[in-house]
């Protein structure tokens, strides 16, 4: 009887110390939101880029990409709302297209905490005879990078 209850108490532990386990562990992240503007305040994006920007897996690239002016500002902010399951990092890879072919400027890693909506930002600064033409963010885990949560583009003029 003693033994019966040990077994039965370990499998109370067991079930006790999955309970905090997400269930599917490609639902930790979702990126709910994301916007392009010139600055952020009290953690909300300001001065929004138009027309809005979308994740390309939410429109399948069929509507009109944010043109940012580079004679109105000298810095272009992507700020996102992820929900998230469990702690981690995301990437905000910036690609600009040069010459036909798309190559990495910068990366940023973003820690982020189980949330409903954790907001997030990255700013790349602008320069009008270096910046011009197409540019793509791509939002991923930090530790799966192939993993793509969301693709956001947008032109510099």
């Amino acid at each position: 009887m003693v033994d019966r209850v040990k077994h039965i108490l370990r499998g109370i532990g067991l079930l006790i110390g999955l309970a905090g386990t997400p269930l599917l562990a490609q639902a930790d992240f979702l990126v709910k939101t994301v916007v392009l503007s010139k600055e952020v305040n009290k953690r909300n994006p300001q001065g929004i880029f138009r027309p809005p920007a979308y994740c390309e897996k939410d429109k399948n690239g069929q509507a009109a990409i944010p043109v940012v002016q580079t004679s109105q500002t000298s810095q272009v902010i992507f700020w996102t709302k992820i929900e998230a399951t469990t702690t981690g990092k995301i990437r905000h890879s910036w690609h600009h297209k040069v010459d036909g072919t798309w190559t990495k400027t910068s990366e940023v890693n973003i820690s982020i905490q189980p949330s409903p909506g954790y907001r997030m930002w990255s700013m790349k600064s602008l320069h009008a005879d270096l910046h011009t033409g197409e540019w793509m963010i791509v939002v991923a885990p930090s530790k799966e990078p192939d993993r793509i949560l969301c693709i956001t583009r947008f032109t510099v003029k």
